[in-house]
């Protein structure tokens, strides 16, 4: 049951219901001119959710943590298994030198391990400062 919904003064609440802890995580990715885009990571739960039994169209990196939170592991194993190997080969369909450098920008999430771990192949992390607010797009 959704916690609001449109009621009439003499209407009480339903009773004996719970609120729904469903819970994902998403990380996305994409470059600062918007063309290249990597699949998106969802955390969540359970590696295959029982509505996804059967569900093998979804474009997406599905990852399984006991509260649905993006972790150390699983934000280093992203990184190498799909960050990296995804912004190299749009650099060479770019038309890029194979050494050509890629910088993602990360903000200060606990999930995120120093920035020394998650250089690559000349990919460098560089973090936001803390509290930083992005601007938004118009």
């Amino acid at each position: 049951m959704p916690r609001k919904t449109l009621t009439t003064a003499d209407e009480t609440d339903p009773g004996g219901i719970k609120n729904a802890k469903d819970r994902i995580a998403v990380l996305g990715c994409a470059n600062a001119a918007g063309r290249h885009k990597c699949k998106f990571a969802v955390i969540g739960k359970s590696l295959c959710p029982y509505c996804f039994q059967g569900v093998n169209f979804l474009s997406v990196h599905s990852y399984a943590n006991k509260k649905a939170w993006i972790t150390r592991d699983i934000f280093s194993d992203w990184f190498h298994k799909h960050f990296v190997p995804a912004a190299q080969a749009h650099c060479s369909v770019a038309g890029l030198d194979d050494d050509c450098k890629i910088l993602l920008f990360l903000d200060n999430c606990s999930a995120h391990s120093p920035g020394k771990i998650f250089i690559k192949n000349n990919i460098y992390a560089m973090y936001f400062i803390p509290n930083v607010m992005m601007p938004s797009v118009m």
